[in-house]
């Protein structure tokens, strides 16, 4: 059984795919290049990654578009 709190795997999978495309991704295509479903890779957005991700473009509820943080 896994332990709990965030997969490692996952966050460096979903900054992998958000590096190679530095103008930002939707939910959903992050979702389908990482193969993560789109939950997980919401929640881990808004839980785990906050400090290495932002919202660059928002359209009410139903679409956001994140990438990486300038460092």
């Amino acid at each position: 059984m896994r332990k709990r709190g965030p997969d490692v795997k996952k966050i460096e999978t979903i900054k992998r795919v958000l590096k190679s495309y530095p103008n930002g991704l939707w939910i959903r295509e992050i979702s389908r290049k990482s193969k993560i479903s789109k939950s997980t890779v919401h929640r881990y957005i808004r839980e785990y990654m906050k400090n290495d991700v932002e919202c660059v473009l928002k359209i009410s509820n139903l679409m956001e578009v994140y990438k990486l943080k300038r460092k």
